[in-house]
């Protein structure tokens, strides 16, 4: 299926019927019938400057996609427009939908010289340091939560009741209370003194194991960790090599299987939750560079 030039963003209802792809150069997002594998539509609304990681409502109805200048556009589905701009401090970067979808958290980056000298933005650049908390009924910001550092991914639990985020300069993740919206604890990666040597950064996360775990990535040593996280602050309980750059890590539905994205390689990596040990990978072409993905779970079709 082809979408618009450099997708980045992918999201889903609940449905898994459809899956919205948003594509950074053009400024577009892709609408893709996930039971047939088929594009369906490409809105061209004004999606803004490069558009981002963005997520969909439960229900399929609200699209929030964010831009690289430094907002989030609110996109009603059905009649396929935007409707509301949310700004923020710094980038438009990643979102994470609560399970119920009554909340909707935006993770602006802080961004550094690269990002600051592309063209099309032309915005002061500001330095974010807090989540911004949305409600996804009215598309108005309800409150923000302070997290000390640049955000970076993010993801949730399954009660919807933890939110969890990498941020700049912090290898490993924070824990975030999302009723009291506050930061409560931070896991912390145990690394060797060679790891220790040599500046990384954690880029990707994801909860497994029924919501009893988060595994993120180390992704300058090429390094996959596993966190227990019915404990406080987080447990490490496990660490595998993967390949070069791990970036974005997924689970499956059932939450037994993680994925690893490691782009640098152009191959994705399943690891089975309850053995900690790998399962299959997939090679993918040469100078593919696969980094975002989802998991959807599609509809088997009728006809």
């Amino acid at each position: 299926m082809t979408a618009g030039s450099h997708p980045h963003g992918l999201t889903s209802p609940r449905s898994q019927s459809v899956l919205y792809a948003a594509s950074e150069i053009g400024g577009v997002v892709t609408l893709v019938d996930t039971i047939r594998d088929e594009v369906i539509k490409t809105f061209h609304v004004g999606f803004g400057v490069e558009p981002q990681n963005g997520a969909v409502t439960p229900d399929g109805r609200f699209l929030y996609q964010p831009s690289y200048a430094g907002y989030w556009q609110v996109f009603d589905t059905q009649n396929e427009k935007i409707i509301e701009y949310i700004h923020t401090l710094g980038i438009g970067h990643n979102t994470v939908m609560a399970p119920d979808g009554k909340f909707v958290y935006l993770l602006p980056i802080a961004g550094g010289e690269g990002h600051w000298r592309r063209p099309s933005l032309g915005l002061p650049r500001t330095q974010p340091k807090e989540v911004t908390v949305v409600d996804a009924t009215t598309h108005k910001v309800v409150g923000t939560i302070p997290v000390g550092a640049g955000p970076r991914p993010g993801t949730i639990s399954p009660d919807g009741k933890r939110l969890y985020m990498n941020v700049d300069d912090l290898m490993g993740f924070l824990v975030i209370d999302t009723a009291a919206r506050k930061l409560i604890s931070k896991a912390t990666m145990t690394l060797t003194p060679n790891e220790q040597a040599v500046r990384s950064r954690s880029h990707g996360i994801a909860v497994a194991n029924d919501g009893k775990e988060v595994w993120t990535n180390d992704v300058v040593h090429a390094v996959t960790y596993a966190f227990d996280v019915t404990v406080d602050p987080p447990k490490q309980i496990a660490r595998f090599p993967v390949g070069r750059q791990p970036y974005w890590i997924v689970t499956s539905k059932d939450t037994k299987t993680v994925y690893v994205n490691c782009p640098s390689d152009d191959v994705l990596i399943a690891f089975d939750v309850a053995t900690k040990k790998e399962k299959a990978r997939l090679q993918f072409p040469k100078g593919s560079h696969n980094t975002r993905m989802t998991v959807v779970a599609a509809p088997r079709s009728t006809t």
